[in-house]
């Protein structure tokens, strides 16, 4: 450790740039492509697809601090050979980091609570269990930025280390406050799951969702590799220590990012995959045209819009209240419907699907 400190042109900051920069693109194509996945699958955007678009100009924002900090304070280098002035810029904006950290945080949360609204909000009971896990979210992020804040005595001690007062343990501070991170992670990734499996679907649709949902696990295994990452920060040298934590922090905000947006990026890929098929499977595939399925498509729910993360319809009207069995309740409707249209028109080409019957998934908006 000595050694390494008496060097003064050390410099670890291309750490930082090489951290953010393959972490945050990918996640703003992400972004990009969930709109283009809206507009695919022709469902209007709703607060979830808002949320994750304020969240990834967050992550911008604090992606862009860091990399100001390197010019400006001499981060990543040992804090023994920074000045004093540029020690205390960079205290500031430390804390302004932290709070950017905290706040992307909760909106990435907060979008992926919404996006389980919009697919499952019809029933009641997991609503209630929604607005729980938003009431955490808040109290995690209220807790740790006041922390951030008034965690010295006075505040100003947090950039000018030789002024008289006091700190909490800074790396401790990380360290607990990156574990409520990841619990909370792990919290938002479990609540789909009971739903999902509820469905009025086949085992398969049930364990492609599952899969899907899944994916945002990823963020739960970089969570972890940041907490262990402070074990490397020191608080006598924050410009040269630091740079681990912050980075695996850039990074496991980004990563948050794009696995809220996964979930929502099938219609791309089924569009891409059916434009990929030969033409004589795409149309052998397909039981009426689209004509038909224009015709169709007011009287009947898609049947992918819950199992497989297509067609969501941005809800314009206000939900009736419902509970779980109501799933069953509005699935019968829609057969008996069906069933009496076939008979009415028996020379449409509603008649040509030979009764079969096909699943129905609930629409958000009636």
């Amino acid at each position: 450790m000595a050694p390494a400190q008496d060097q003064p042109n050390e410099n670890i900051s291309w750490r930082i740039l090489v951290g953010t920069i393959v972490s945050i693109v990918p996640a703003t194509i992400c972004v990009i492509l969930r709109f283009v996945a809206r507009n695919v699958a022709r469902a209007g955007l709703w607060w979830d697809d808002y949320t994750i678009a304020v969240s990834l100009g967050v992550n911008w924002a604090m992606a862009a601090l860091r990399w100001a900090q390197i010019p400006l304070y001499d981060y990543g280098h040992h804090a023994q050979y920074v000045s004093p002035e540029k020690r205390r810029g960079f205290g500031k904006s430390f804390m302004a980091v932290q709070l950017l950290y905290f706040t992307n945080a909760v909106i990435t949360k907060s979008s992926l609570l919404l996006l389980f609204y919009r697919i499952f909000g019809i029933v009641r009971g997991f609503r209630w269990v929604l607005l729980a896990s938003a009431f955490l979210i808040v109290a995690y992020f209220i807790a740790c930025s006041i922390t951030s804040i008034v965690g010295c005595s006075p505040v100003s001690k947090a950039w000018n280390s030789g002024q008289p007062g006091h700190c909490i343990n800074e790396v401790a501070f990380f360290r607990w406050n990156g574990i409520g991170n990841m619990v909370l992670d792990f919290l938002v990734l479990c609540l789909p799951f009971p739903m999902a499996w509820r469905l009025n679907t086949t085992t398969r649709q049930k364990c492609i969702l599952t899969c899907i949902f899944l994916l945002g696990g990823f963020v739960c295994i970089v969570s972890i590799i940041r907490i262990v990452s402070f074990g490397s920060a020191v608080v006598s040298d924050p410009t040269y220590t630091s740079i681990g934590p912050a980075t695996w922090s850039s990074v496991e905000q980004s990563v948050g990012i794009i696995c809220a947006c996964l979930p929502t990026l099938r219609p791309l890929f089924r569009r891409v995959y059916g434009a990929s098929r030969p033409a004589s499977i795409r149309d052998n595939s397909s039981t009426f045209n689209s004509q038909d399925r224009s015709s169709l498509s007011g009287r009947m729910s898609h049947c992918d819009e819950a199992t497989s993360i297509i067609g969501f319809a941005s809800p314009q009207h206000r939900m009736r209240r419902a509970s779980s069995h109501e799933l069953d309740e509005i699935q019968s409707v829609y057969r008996s419907r069906t069933s009496d249209e076939t008979h009415e028109r028996p020379n449409s080409q509603f008649s040509q699907m030979n009764g079969m019957n096909r699943p129905v998934s609930v629409a958000r908006s009636f």
